[in-house]
């Protein structure tokens, strides 16, 4: 499926040109697809210049190193201030879009533009996305761009290849969680109820969400919390690597101090850790040492961890 994507890419732009879309359900591998398309065209096309653009500095990591993986000696540096990398003179580029969107000049001119999420980009001419699409154009306005998503769709806007002001011109391959799981590429999930929920009957809600502080303070009550780790701890005998999506920063500490005190090892990563207590712990979780890892709306889009065989939406 992967190659039948790249296929579709090439094939549209021989006969139509213009900007595709790939539609690939989440573990599917769009970072060796992004690779592999990279790798052809510097194959066919040595003069070439390509800038991958993502959100997250992990993702950015992720697709850097699979690129490295299936082409060990590919003219690819890295642009994040995360990273702590500022490459801008190779051949193939590897960027978070935070770090570059106001420097189009500095990596122009650039033939091809990849993005992974593509569904981050907003329809209209705003954002950071935008803002670096249209300072490449500057320099090279035949700017090419491939965008790769899970879900080809916003919710302000619609599907990213219809409607005015659209970047992509159409979806040239599709492959879901259906036909991932039936074919053995993704593993089937089996969801259980636990044995006890979250009284949500007077959360706060805006948008339609959950008030996030509100659901956290619902959410992390003591007798709550035991019940959910005493679930976890019982269906999660035969399992090796726990990973736990939790309602806010204190519910996901109570998480893990909670699993702890049962025995489990556990941490704790969310949006104020530290970077590079954050890296050691998540490379502990990847590498057995950590059981049980919690988080607080951190470990979503950029996590690839394949060892993971217990998932705890709490």
């Amino acid at each position: 499926y992967q190659e039948d994507a790249i296929e579709a890419v090439f094939k549209y732009w021989r006969d139509e040109g213009g900007n595709p879309l790939i539609e690939l359900a989440t573990g599917l591998g769009k970072s060796l697809v992004v690779a592999e398309v990279a790798r052809r065209l510097l194959r066919d096309f040595p003069a070439m210049r390509i800038i991958m653009v993502v959100h997250v500095r992990e993702l950015v990591q992720q697709n850097f190193q699979e690129l490295l993986r299936l082409w060990p000696d590919a003219p690819v540096g890295i642009y994040s201030a995360g990273l702590g990398q500022r490459d801008t003179h190779h051949r193939i580029i590897y960027a978070s879009i935070q770090s570059v969107f106001k420097k189009a000049d500095i990596f122009s001119p650039r033939h091809l533009m990849l993005i992974d999420e593509a569904h981050l980009v907003p329809a209209e001419g705003e954002g950071m996305y935008r803002t670096f699409i249209d300072g490449l154009r500057v320099h090279y306005p035949g700017l090419r761009i491939l965008g790769l998503t899970a879900t080809p769709y916003r919710l302000d806007s619609g599907r990213l290849d219809q409607g005015e002001g659209r970047l992509f011109d159409r979806i040239v391959h599709s492959y879901g969680i259906g036909p991932g799981t039936e074919a053995g590429f993704l593993s089937p999930l089996t969801a259980r109820n636990g044995s006890v929920e979250i009284d949500v009957a007077g959360v706060e809600r805006r948008g339609g969400e959950f008030v996030p502080s509100a659901l956290n303070h619902a959410a992390n009550q003591a007798d709550i919390v035991a019940a959910a780790c005493e679930d976890i701890i019982e269906r999660g005998q035969d399992r090796k690597s726990w990973l736990a999506f939790c309602s806010g920063i204190d519910h996901a500490h109570a998480v893990a101090a909670a699993l702890r005190e049962r025995g489990v090892s556990a941490a704790t990563v969310t949006g104020n850790t530290p970077k590079d207590e954050r890296d050691r712990i998540i490379a502990d979780f990847k590498a057995g040492k950590i059981r049980a890892l919690t988080n607080a709306q951190v470990l979503t889009t950029g996590f690839n961890a394949p060892g993971v065989d217990l998932i705890a939406l709490m």
